[in-house]
């Protein structure tokens, strides 16, 4: 066990002591030395009524934090009972970004209250990110940022810096604009820090930090993010104009989102699905798909009925049809991995499609080719059918490449559709190398019947 679960495991037990025994005041001083991120995982372990109560212990600057690291679940049940009143104070603490995505996640009609409620000038930049495509720049960026005009000193920054420190956090860059408040350029606060006070804000700019459209995709950011080892990224419109900034953090939660969308995807369930969910949301999430997974399965099974009096003659071809489409379908995930994931990365393109596509081939086929070879063997020694693993053997290489080469094309086809590559792609995968498996094996099966008879 890790020292963290230790830890962890510990502070719980002294939590649930602390609620039976009524101990607030030690509850309070315990939260008090915790980041927000520990505290919201130890009131996710909590019952319903336990995780209010202690949630309420917190004041209102850290409660704004910790809210924002809780689960899914545990946020909506506190939300269920907290008062509009105390709400606004939590959102009125957050940065820009993290109170646009709250409030998304909340009913239109207490989004609507909360949104008059809190500060005006708060109000409006909230409203702005909230037109933006959730998964854009411009549904990630904060509008809280330090700029500066072109005219500036070093001096002038440094002092902007101090007076933007209690209303912006994690200042890394200060952008300098010019008069029509469009973007020139980013200034790293290593550089203020050793640039002379009296330079002019001009001489110390990083040109090496780009800029990202307010309208691209969350994906491509991070990519930014990766390429140039970034930890803050200015936002423009159209015109060049400063609208917001992307700190790393937020591009951290952008790639775990990522991740866990595209394994969603992969197996079939819908993003906001969650093992906490009611059993009614679950089944409307995931029966759609299964009945997709059904019809296809069928398929299988109209194949296999094809093949009836050849199964019937030889038995024994039933024990190596799971073996075939198994081992097809294996090779097949794993060509899928590696495409879904370089598509994500930006790794694949268009342009480079067709080199990845015949190295996937030829790996297919290399890999069919040592697989059958022992499972053909293996068949031969076993059964003492020569003729046997013949047929195993061919339809193992058969069905390795058939899925290696229905694992690249299904993920690039859904990416020139548009659509995301992840999108059903394993069971879409699994249907096919079944389907072809049984009748690469079965048809050999039935060619070389009567030698096998």
């Amino acid at each position: 066990m890790s020292r963290e679960r230790r830890e962890e495991i510990k502070y719980l037990r002294r939590l649930k002591d602390w609620i039976d025994l009524g101990r607030e005041f030690d509850i309070i001083d315990l939260f008090a030395s915790l980041h927000p991120a520990d505290i919201a995982e130890l009131i996710d372990n909590l019952d319903e009524e336990e995780k209010f109560h202690l949630f309420s212990l917190l004041d209102v600057e850290k409660a704004s934090d910790v809210i924002l690291e809780m689960s899914d679940i545990s946020r909506e049940q506190i939300l269920e009972d907290m008062s509009e009143e105390k709400l606004t104070e939590i959102i009125d603490e957050m940065d820009s970004d993290d109170a646009a995505d709250f409030i998304a996640e909340l009913t239109e009609d207490k989004a609507q209250a909360v949104l008059k409620a809190i500060e005006p000038e708060e109000s409006e930049d909230v409203k702005k990110l909230l037109r933006y495509d959730e998964e854009s720049a411009g549904g990630i960026m904060q509008s809280e940022l330090v700029s500066v005009p072109e005219d500036a000193t070093i001096r002038d920054a440094l002092q902007a810096v101090a007076d933007a420190s209690e209303e912006v956090e994690h200042i890394y860059n200060v952008f300098v604009v010019d008069k029509q408040n469009r973007l020139i350029g980013s200034v790293p606060l290593q550089n203020l820090i050793t640039t002379k006070r009296t330079s002019p804000i001009i001489e110390a700019l990083d040109n090496a930090i780009p800029s990202a459209h307010v309208d691209i995709d969350q994906e491509e950011v991070a990519r930014m993010f990766e390429k140039y080892d970034l930890v803050s990224l200015p936002v423009v419109d159209y015109k060049n104009e400063l609208l917001g900034r992307i700190t790393v953090d937020d591009v951290v939660d952008v790639m775990e989102e990522e991740s866990s969308e595209d394994l969603y995807r992969i197996a079939g369930l819908g993003e906001d699905d969650n093992i906490f969910n009611t059993p009614l949301e679950s089944v409307k999430k995931r029966l759609p798909w299964l009945y997709i997974n059904l019809l296809t399965a069928l398929v299988s099974a109209v194949v296999i009925g094809f093949f009836e009096d050849t199964i019937k003659i030889m038995v024994v071809l039933a024990v190596f049809m799971p073996v075939v489409a198994g081992l097809g379908g294996n090779a097949g995930s794993q060509t899928l991995t590696l495409i879904v994931r370089g598509l994500a990365l930006g790794e694949i393109t268009f342009e480079n499609s067709k080199k990845a596509f015949y190295r996937q081939i030829s790996v297919g086929i290399a890999n069919g080719v040592a697989v059958g070879i022992v499972i053909g063997a293996i068949a031969y020694f076993w059964k003492g059918l020569p003729v046997l693993g013949l047929v195993l053997g061919l339809s193992m290489i058969i069905n390795i490449f058939v899925g290696t080469l229905v694992g690249t094309l299904i993920p690039l086809s859904l990416k020139w559709l548009r659509a995301d590559p992840a999108l059903g792609s394993h069971i879409f995968l699994t249907a096919f190398t079944d389907a072809f498996g049984f009748l690469s094996f079965l048809g050999l099966a039935t060619i070389f019947l009567k030698l096998l008879t």
